[in-house]
């Protein structure tokens, strides 16, 4: 086994293998040698009076398996004495596991670096490939048991929707009538109001006309009550100097009777006359007060009557007044209750209009929900398309390459010796940082070489070996090629001074500078030989053939099978013995064959670039032509990778 079929699955037979590991040359050999001797057949089969033509349709068969692609040059064996080792690419270092003239083994641990991001990245990267082989088959199988469930509850709370939204339609027109009657009712009610406080104010005008009939108004009768007091307010003044004169005459006249008892006690008889006359005198005067006083008494009773009737009258038309007012103001308050009503119906209209159109477009909505539900589900039910279905598996192959990436990178973190050796120089130290750029080799015999590409013979690695045994390739390859090329890819180098030996090898650095030769852009590899051969010597000619693409357990198909690329092939299938040009989806186009990611199934039956030969009756002259939808150059026979296939 060699480096090369170490990458291969283990179920992969030994008969595949020369299929993309045998020389090219001995294939085209071979090829051209069968080519020529159709030809010769088909010649003496057809007679020199006539011309025939025998097609032969070429087929292979669907399978699964492993896609190579690899990168092929010839360079020239030299001995390794010095590696300078560092990592692909820049970070802290974190253990430094060897030191100066340690002998270290093949693969020994010689550093780490700080392996975070990269191990974060290839965390992501296998999540990101589930979530890719999840959508993958999620598209093949379609919608799980719980997932049709969960739409079958969508359609129901969508449905719920419509339903609540046409209740609540409902209740709104149930609503607006309501406001109609009851917006109706307080203007009218208002309007009614207002009649009742008009008939109110003229019941209260035409008393008001009553109550005026004696004064005018109440000022009026206010006068004639301030009259009517000073009036009364002399009688009982009057009066009450009546009454004075009235006690002083009872003063008198006590007087007066009391000297009359004087007199009569004394006899005397002119005092006696004198007395009694002034005691009549006295009671005629009190006569006359009295009868004064009555009539004292009598003009104030008057004066009082008087009072309080114009008293009343003032009250009245004071009350008159303010009843009057009071209906203008409650007249004001009706018309600004009818304005309100009014303007409070119109409102009220307004917003009933503004609920009525939000209902109903809440209606629409829930029924455009309720379609777009179901068109979802529809579409996410419905079987996968073949856009879909390639988007998909190419989505998967995607995320594999992401995945193989980060794994390397990962791996790249530590450090290993690619082979056996002793420790020369550790140029790095815990907690510092290593700039990385990959390994590289110096030795005499390459010396010429690496002047040429413009490195130096030396470098300052992180580690580097001395006292190497073995034998190393450096090889140039075209700058197109040179970009696939990468540390630890695995290699196969054949001699031609050992031809039946295949050396497993593997990448042990990328030259940074080019070398250019008759306007050629090319870039040197070394190659580092797993195994030491003792025949091998320095400067024997070596052909390297370098992995550079892998996709295992897919479907695949020679290469000369497809027509286009990408997701705009074509192949062209035999079924019943009829030729249909069937859609793929590609993948990666190795060496003899090309990945399929879609469109084709295992053991089905591919027409392959056919083959006839025909003779002129004339000369003879014999030419290629074919059939498939490829044109092949005439005379040599030459035929695209992948043989007859079939």
């Amino acid at each position: 086994m060699n480096a090369i079929t170490d990458h291969l699955p283990s179920g992969l037979t030994a008969r595949r293998l020369p299929h993309w590991l045998g020389r090219i040359g001995v294939v085209n050999g071979l090829l051209a040698a069968l080519l020529i001797g159709a030809g010769a057949a088909a010649y003496l089969t057809v007679g020199s009076s006539s011309s025939t033509t025998n097609a032969t349709v070429r087929t292979a068969t669907v399978q699964r398996g492993v896609v190579l692609s690899t990168l092929s040059a010839t360079g020239t064996l030299q001995a390794a004495t010095q590696l300078s080792l560092d990592f692909t690419s820049s970070g802290q270092i974190v253990s430094v596991n060897v030191k100066a003239g340690q002998h270290v083994k093949k693969g020994q641990v010689l550093g780490r670096i700080d392996a975070t991001s990269a191990h974060q990245t290839l965390l992501q990267a296998e999540a990101s490939l589930k979530t890719a082989q999840a959508n993958l088959q999620s598209t093949l199988t379609g919608e799980t048991p719980q997932q049709r469930a969960q739409d079958a509850v969508s359609v129901a709370q969508a449905r719920q929707s419509v339903t609540n939204a046409k209740n609540s339609l409902a209740a709104t027109k149930k609503s607006i009538a309501l406001d109609k009657l009851t917006t109706a009712a307080s203007t009218t009610q208002a309007q009614k109001q207002l009649r009742a406080d008009q008939g109110q104010l003229q019941i209260d005008l035409a008393k008001q006309k009553t109550d005026s009939a004696t004064y005018a108004n109440a000022d009026a009768a206010g006068a004639a009550v301030t009259a009517d007091k000073a009036k009364l307010a002399a009688d009982q003044a009057k009066q009450q100097t009546d009454q004075q004169s009235q006690l002083v005459w009872q003063q008198q006249q006590s007087s007066d009777q009391a000297s009359l008892k004087t007199a009569q006690t004394n006899n005397d008889a002119a005092a006696i006359t004198q007395y009694t006359n002034a005691s009549n005198a006295d009671q005629n005067a009190l006569n006359a007060l009295a009868k004064v006083l009555q009539a004292d008494g009598f003009a104030i009773t008057a004066d009082q009557s008087q009072l309080s009737a114009d008293q009343t009258a003032q009250s009245t038309l004071t009350s008159d007044a303010s009843a009057i007012k009071a209906d203008e103001q409650k007249l004001a308050a009706d018309h600004t209750s009818i304005a309100n009503a009014k303007n409070s119906r119109a409102a009220t209209q307004f917003k009933d209009a503004q609920s009525l159109q939000s209902a109903q477009q809440q209606v629409a909505s829930a029924q455009l929900g309720l379609k777009s539900t179901l068109a979802s589900i529809a579409m996410k039910q419905a079987p996968p398309t073949p856009s879909a279905l390639a988007q998909a598996q190419a989505s998967v192959l995607q995320a594999q390459i992401s995945l193989a990436n980060a794994r390397k990178a990962y791996a790249a973190t530590t450090l290993r010796a690619p082979v056996a050796g002793v420790v020369a120089a550790v140029n790095g130290t815990v907690g510092t940082q290593s700039s990385g750029g990959g390994s590289s080799s110096a030795n005499s015999s390459a010396s010429s070489s690496s002047s040429a590409n413009g490195s130096s013979s030396s470098s300052s690695g992180f580690v580097t070996l001395t006292g190497l045994q073995g034998m190393q390739v450096l090889a140039p390859f075209a700058e197109t090629d040179a970009v696939n090329i990468q540390p630890g890819q695995a290699a196969t180098v054949t001699v031609d001074a050992l031809p039946n030996k295949q050396l497993a090898a593997h990448v042990l650095s990328v030259a940074d500078v080019a070398s250019s030769s008759s306007s050629v852009v090319t870039y040197s590899a070394i190659f580092v030989l797993d195994r030491n051969e003792p025949k091998l010597k320095p400067g024997m000619t070596a052909n390297v053939d370098v992995v550079t693409g892998e996709a295992d357990n897919v479907l695949h198909v020679p290469t000369a099978a497809v027509r286009g690329s990408g997701t705009a092939a074509t192949v062209t299938v035999l079924q019943n013995g009829k030729q249909t040009s069937v859609p793929v989806v590609v993948g990666l186009q190795g060496d003899t064959s090309t990945a399929i990611l879609s469109g084709l199934k295992v053991d089905q039956t591919v027409v392959l670039p056919s083959v006839s030969i025909s003779a002129a009756s004339t000369g003879g002259t014999s030419g290629t032509t074919t059939t498939g939808g490829f044109t092949r150059g005439g005379g040599g026979g030459a035929f695209f990778g992948g043989g007859f296939g079939g």
